[in-house]
């Protein structure tokens, strides 16, 4: 018998091909900019849509159509103007998973009449009816309890600040939980306000073209993204193709430092400050630092007092190689030969990860790597780096205000991931347990009395923008709130971006504590898309839409070395009932009798016409400012398609900050003129307690009243809770909440695309850790400390340092009928009231055992 006739390769091929597009009949193709907290956003999706529906996600294809290594085929000049593809990491394929869950929230919805918090037991109701309890709610708390009885828990909301503002109560916690240590810093050190960061940025294009020594001093950029996609960590590679060394300073041995470092370098998490003295103390004492732009740009009183702590000429303590290996255990040789090898090699990019800043005494390490950037010369020129923020050239901000900017100034109480201290404390401050002074302390205190005259519209630190905040407000300098305490009965929503964090998960505070916080407040609204833990947990649950894919949006990320602006067009239509969350604030600012105030372009009416008309006027007063700057914007009509401005195209040169400062004789702005490596604000004790401004009025950025006993200028101070803290005995393993690599912060836990064969969540272990615990990889273990316990599985790994942990932050809170956490937030595990509280402490101490 004959055997039949196999087809040939290209017939199968054609066939494949034909049974591949058939999947995508009917489909139209568009694309959007992606909005979401990452430290990146500046991705462009290609997307295609049928009938309303997000079939498939795909990378941006504006650049280099076709191509799959794109340094292949470009020149150094299309480096620099950024022409490349804008692709987006793993969870951007993900968002038509993600808006599409099965826990997505489609209506308002009410907790069930005796059901408690937490059982997740709901009830639809309409979106009148959602918008009348929510508002008459906020009229009766205020009634009953004044006007600083309606807080917000992390992060700081923007939008209600200035609902708040116009309608004349409310108030807000200050500050976020990423930058804020190096948001301080930049403002002591250069006396710019912490938002001004992009002043002293290098873009990505100026390391590769002309550093000579790449550090990433506890930064993970295949992770971390700085801008679309991995598109920072690929620049890094490049260079290291090019010849220019990477060392990788790390606990960890991440795939940054397995692929793109030449060196790894392991440290004691907490120790980075104790390992910079120490390679000061070499570059002074062998006289390698840049002596010449420390003479001519840095403050020599400040030079001089740190120089002093450096070589112990006061406490008595010679920072040397020596002393710093018994603290961060790095060899004495390997910090000299690192300091030696970071004065060769000028000028050196240097970029400190914000993990390392978000520990007990984060503002150490922030003011410490940018001293040293400082003493070497590396501020300012081409190749160097400030290592406080990294972000882009300077490009105007989309800050269109659509409503009247408040006369009233909303109080900023507390640190905002200290929003459950400020509510538990008070008992104690009320039974006479805990003195003002303390309570005001450990909270963050930050209100007083104002200046005269505009004061920028980030006054207490930490408020984002978008969304007609607003530039400036007048105050007539007679405000005062010292003698006034909190009184939180009304917990609204924080947020980032319009919808609300999931604050169980993200809030650098105990899980628990912030559990117990809400027993005591007595209505709850949180606004979103997804039933996590935080919605779980209010009384009121308002739906969102997405903001990558269902709401229009012009978006100016705020991170990352490359200068974009995208455009969201909504590509998918909404389910259920989710509303534009601008819809929302501007619907309870009409019931709370502001809404002209408030949103100028609504009137109750037609409200997809009406932002319409405001993004349209947003986009033309972005025009302008982008003409000032040398920059020809499309149309409004070809952005709209688009979805992009590349801003770097406009320029034939990579960006690096404070030319105007080095080159140009610019003064900075602080009292000096010159970068202060000394506070003398700080150094003085009888300024604790009251507001601080800085020699042009500025409040200064994350600053508390109180700064405990943070040093005037960068020092190793061990960290509370760290792996040399007494507590090591009870709970010997330092616990470090990494970022993870198929999440962003808690969204997208509940894709399964992301995760299976991508992720297992798990506590890394050390091998002889897990073995002095008889610990196997993929054994169910107990973690515990004095704040929560979860039971997950091990990874037992040789991939970090014995004594330390690691479970990646953000899986969501499910506690089981004991209160084990199950999903294993390593939130539930943190705490810290003793340091000064701009750096949160995400770190904590704890015991591992094998589960029972």
């Amino acid at each position: 018998m004959r055997s039949a006739k196999v087809p040939s390769v290209k017939a199968r091929r054609a066939s494949v091909v034909g049974r591949l597009k058939s999947l995508h009949a009917g489909e139209e193709t568009l694309y959007t900019g992606c909005r979401i907290n990452c430290g990146g956003s500046q991705c462009v999706l290609r997307v295609r849509r049928r009938n309303g529906k997000v079939t498939a996600i795909e990378p941006d294809d504006h650049y280099n159509r076709g191509v799959g290594r794109e340094d292949a085929v470009l020149s150094d000049l299309d480096l620099i103007k950024n022409r490349l593809q804008l692709r987006g990491c793993p969870m951007g394929w993900m968002f038509h998973k993600l808006a599409s869950a099965p826990e997505r929230i489609l209506y308002p919805i009410k907790r069930v009449e005796g059901a408690k918090r937490g059982e997740g037991k709901f009830e639809r109701i309409s979106w009148d009816e959602a918008l009348d309890l929510v508002a008459g709610k906020m009229k009766e708390i205020v009634e009953r309890y004044g006007p600083y009885s309606i807080v917000t828990p992390y992060a700081p909301n923007a939008r209600l600040e200035r609902l708040f503002g116009l309608w004349g109560a409310g108030m807000e916690g200050w500050g976020w939980c990423s930058m804020d240590p190096g948001r301080l810093a930049m403002h002591l050190m250069t006396g710019n306000p912490g938002w001004s960061y992009g002043e002293g940025s290098n873009d990505m294009a100026d390391f590769l073209m002309n550093t000579k020594m790449i550090v990433m001093w506890g930064f993970e950029p295949t992770i971390t993204h700085f801008g679309p996609g991995h598109q920072l960590a690929y620049y890094i590679k490049m260079a290291r193709e090019k010849g220019i060394p990477v060392i990788c300073i790390d606990p960890r041995y991440t795939v940054a430092a397995e692929v793109l470092a030449d060196q790894w370098i392991p440290i004691k998490p907490g120790t980075d400050v104790a390992m910079m003295l120490a390679v000061a103390n070499v570059l002074i004492k062998e006289n390698l630092y840049n002596k010449e732009f420390v003479e001519k740009y840095v403050d020599l009183n400040g030079f001089e007092e740190w120089r002093s702590h450096v070589l112990g000429e006061k406490d008595g303590v010679d920072k040397t190689p020596e002393w710093a290996e018994k603290i961060c255990a790095v060899p004495a040789e390997t910090i000299r030969g690192f300091a030696r090898l970071y004065a060769r090699m000028k000028p050196t990019w240097l970029w400190k990860g914000y993990g390392i800043d978000r520990k007990s005494r984060g503002e150490n390490t922030a003011r410490g790597a940018a001293s040293l950037q400082a003493i070497m010369g590396n501020w300012g020129v081409a190749g160097g780096s400030v290592p406080l923020h990294l972000r882009f050239r300077h490009k105007p901000s989309v800050m269109l205000p659509y409503g009247d900017i408040p006369k009233r100034m909303v109080p900023k109480m507390y640190r905002s991931h200290k929003w459950a201290q400020m509510v538990l404390l008070l008992d104690k401050v009320n039974a006479g347990q805990m003195s003002l002074d303390e309570y005001k302390r450990v909270i963050g205190w930050r209100v007083g009395a104002l200046p005269k005259g505009p004061v920028s519209r980030f006054w207490a630190g930490g408020t984002g923008g978008g969304g007609g905040v607003g530039s400036s407000i007048e105050d007539n300098g007679t405000t005062q709130y010292e003698d006034v305490l909190p009184n939180p009965k009304m917990l609204m929503w924080g947020t980032y971006y319009g919808a609300g964090t999931n604050t169980l998960n993200n809030n650098a505070d105990s899980t628990n504590d912030q559990l117990k916080a809400l027993e005591k407040i007595e209505f709850v609204v949180w606004a979103g898309t997804q039933m996590g833990p935080s919605a779980r947990y209010a009384d009121v649950v308002l739906p969102l839409q997405d903001t990558t894919l269902e709401t229009s949006y012009i978006n100016t990320a705020g991170y990352g070395g490359f200068a974009n602006y995208t455009y969201l067009p909504g590509v998918a239509d909404s389910p259920g009932e989710a509303k534009n969350d601008e819809w929302v604030y501007s619907e309870l600012a009409r019931r709370l009798g502001i809404g002209e105030q408030y949103n100028q372009y609504y009137n109750g009416e037609n409200w997809e016409q009406s932002w319409e008309e405001y993004l349209e006027d947003e986009y033309r007063d972005l025009g302008q400012k982008l003409k000032q700057e040398g920059v020809k914007p499309p149309s409004w009509k070809k952005f709209k398609k688009d979805c992009l401005i590349n801003v770097d195209e406009a320029f034939d040169e990579p960006y690096h900050g404070y030319k105007d400062f080095i080159e140009g004789g610019k003064p900075l702005k602080t009292k000096s003129g010159k970068i202060e490596l000394y506070s003398d604000l700080v150094g003085d004790e009888s300024q604790k307690g009251k507001l601080h401004f800085d020699t042009h009025g500025q409040l200064i950025d994350n600053l508390p009243n109180d700064w405990r006993d943070l040093a005037p200028f960068a020092t190793y101070q061990p960290i509370h809770r760290g792996m040399d803290h007494a507590d090591v005995k009870r709970f010997p393993l330092m616990l470090l909440t990494s970022y993870p690599r198929y999440r962003i912060h808690s969204t997208f836990w509940n894709v399964p695309w992301l995760k299976g064969d991508c992720y297992r969540h798990a506590i890394w272990m050390n091998v002889a850790d897990a073995q002095a615990r008889g610990i196997k990889d993929g054994d169910l273990v107990r973690i515990f400390n004095d704040k929560g316990v979860a039971a997950i599985p091990a990874y037992v790994t040789s991939r970090l340092l014995p004594g330390v942990a690691v479970i990646h932050h953000g899986g969501w809170y499910e506690p089981d009928e004991n209160g084990v956490d199950r999903g294993c937030t390593p939130n539930i595990f943190l705490t810290d009231s003793e340091s000064p509280v701009t750096a949160p402490s995400v770190t904590n101490l704890v015991q591992v055992e094998k589960h029972a």
